[in-house]
């Protein structure tokens, strides 16, 4: 994520630690590794990403170059993607989690409670917690979800929401892309 690549270069910086140029990234999306040129060098070489941002296609992308590496897992405390760590340990890869930082739930009750909303979209599980823990008797009653990633999806699905709007998929790369088409959708259908 994005925040974990910010924590990353800002704890290197920090810690005085000087990262080779022969280092190679793996994203699950294109975005994110486009977020990379803030803190790199970006190079095709050294810089690769899943075809269609699932965890999947970041996997066959790895597999092409994981003999002799090691690889570090930098992500949230709370976060770890499940998928990713027992992918890495099934495919007998040498890998570190780095636990960058920890996601809390702001309190946003005075923002949420007594409002109705079309669409809620999550980029984050910890999203999903965040709005249960602020709104614990939330009910969807007609509130649209939509969900980025698919350990988001899970969340939502495991919190007993039905998920309505999923991303990333080939036809909907991003979450602008998904709420284009629904809303569109939705307009065809009035």
């Amino acid at each position: 994520s994005r925040n974990a690549i910010d924590h990353f270069f800002r704890t290197c910086e920090e810690m005085k630690v000087t990262i080779g140029q022969d280092t190679k990234y793996f994203c699950i999306t294109e975005a994110v590794a486009l977020y990379l040129q803030k803190f790199i060098h970006y190079r095709k070489r050294k810089v690769f990403y899943g075809a269609d941002g699932t965890n999947k296609s970041m996997f066959d992308v790895i597999n092409k170059h994981k003999e002799n590496e090691k690889f570090l897992y930098v992500c949230s405390e709370n976060q770890q993607d499940n998928e990713i760590v027992t992918w890495l340990k099934s495919n007998n890869c040498e890998f570190q989690l780095a636990f960058m930082y920890r996601t809390i739930s702001n309190d946003i009750k005075d923002i949420v409670e007594g409002q109705e909303y079309d669409v809620i979209c999550f980029f984050t599980p910890s999203g999903v917690k965040s709005l249960f823990d602020n709104m614990p008797s939330f009910k969807q009653n007609g509130t649209v979800i939509g969900a980025f990633g698919n350990n988001t999806s899970k969340a939502v699905e495991d919190a007993g929401l039905k998920l309505e709007i999923k991303v990333p998929s080939p036809q909907k790369p991003s979450m602008v892309s998904a709420l284009d088409q629904f809303l569109a959708s939705t307009q065809t259908k009035k």
